[in-house]
């Protein structure tokens, strides 16, 4: 079985992130594989100066891998650093993971443009689900919710919801907001239901509609769920790389609790528009409750 990748700096975000990596690695019977990346730019020092940054790392992962292991008990737990720029070097290594987690320093409300914040480009990168986990709050947390956009290609991120909530025993809540496109909006709320309905969490299966915006929605659930699980598509070409998105990056910014950032394959818009239409009856009136 392929491990749980975790990201790790020797910070309280980095062990928070170890943390819930060793309790998910239980949950599926996995190994954890933690990875300490020495920026690449100290290349350019001289030979002194490199040898005393390798000894650093080297001392990290062991500190890194000792703390983990108390925890982790039967769970397997191994350690090892890499050189080369952090996110790309990180995202190349999930390759081989089933999951790559890391640390964040963001928590509470964030407002303007943020850039360079490395959780973000990681979750816009890598070719694996994202687990982005902020520092334990204290907090009183229940559920699994998940974000849907509105998009048939979202399936496989109702399915990873779905088997998170069976991971976890919490039930599973969809949340679509209705700021736009209601009809669309609840065509998509509708087969991201049946989907989840079908797969049979154990827990349950509940929906809600938000009238505010998808990210605003997502931020303020965060802070009681036990994870928020939102998509990213992905394009073919460009070693499947597309932006976040408004909502995927808003969320993120405002984190409050542990989130997981599925990428998923991305088909035209119009295409999928057009097969949404032919598996719903539009002609059917939706009935759509107020904000929840």
């Amino acid at each position: 079985m392929k491990p749980v990748l975790v990201g790790v700096d020797g910070s309280i975000a980095s062990r928070a992130a170890v943390s819930w990596a060793v309790e998910r690695a239980r949950a599926d019977g996995r190994e954890v594989e933690l990875r300490f990346v020495v920026d690449d730019e100290w290349g350019v020092v001289g030979a002194p100066a490199r040898d005393e940054l390798r000894a650093g790392a080297e001392a990290l992962v062991q500190r890194e891998l000792a703390s983990a292991r108390g925890p982790a008990g039967a769970v397997p737990v191994r350690a090892g650093f890499s050189v080369g720029p952090p996110i790309l070097t990180l995202a190349d290594a999930a390759r081989d993971a089933d999951v790559v987690v890391v640390g964040t320093h963001k928590v509470g409300v964030f407002h303007g443009m943020a850039l360079g914040s490395r959780s973000l480009q990681l979750a816009a990168i890598s070719p694996v689900p994202v687990a982005i986990v902020p520092a334990p709050s204290g907090e009183s947390r229940s559920g699994i919710v998940m974000g849907v956009g509105g998009g048939i290609d979202e399936d496989v991120v109702v399915r990873a919801a779905v088997a998170e909530s069976n991971r976890s025993g919490e039930p599973l809540v969809l949340v679509r907001s209705f700021t736009d496109r209601v009809a669309l909006g609840e065509q998509a709320l509708d087969h991201a239901t049946r989907l989840a309905e079908t797969l049979a969490p154990s827990a349950g299966v509940s929906r809600r509609r938000s009238s505010t915006s998808a990210g605003e929605a997502l931020a303020v659930m965060s802070g009681q769920a036990v994870l928020t699980v939102v998509g990213r598509p992905t394009a073919p070409g460009q070693h499947g790389y597309r932006p976040l998105g408004r909502a995927v990056s808003d969320l993120l910014m405002n984190l409050r609790g542990p989130a997981l950032v599925v990428p998923f394959p991305h088909t035209d818009e119009r295409r999928e528009r057009s097969t949404f239409s032919a598996h719903h009856d539009e002609r059917r009136p939706h009935a759509i409750p107020g904000p929840v």
